[in-house]
């Protein structure tokens, strides 16, 4: 259900995106001998699955991998984390 999210986040045209990123974790998860897969698994394979089915503005700047990512990082809850992380370490210094 979050894969489709963040599809749709993306703008990602159709259905393939959110299957083949299925797939594609499902298939990291077996070759790695687990049987479930996990958040990380996803992250993992996301990017690979949908940079290039994503719609092209010639005037964005902006890789299309780190979109994917950022999105990935609002739809799964991994952005706030991050932030808290990077504001503990900052502390920790001084």
């Amino acid at each position: 259900m979050k894969i489709s999210e963040v599809c749709s986040e993306l703008d990602v045209d159709g259905l393939r995106g959110d299957i083949v990123t299925n797939r594609a974790a499902k298939a990291l998860t077996a070759f790695e001998g687990r049987s479930e897969v996990t958040v990380d698994d996803i992250r993992r394979v996301i990017t690979l699955c949908l940079r290039h089915r994503l719609r092209k503005d010639p005037l964005e700047s902006i890789d299309s991998g780190y979109k994917v990512e950022k999105a990935f990082s609002r739809v799964f809850g991994l952005e706030t984390e991050s932030t808290d992380n990077s504001v503990v370490a900052a502390n920790s210094v001084r």
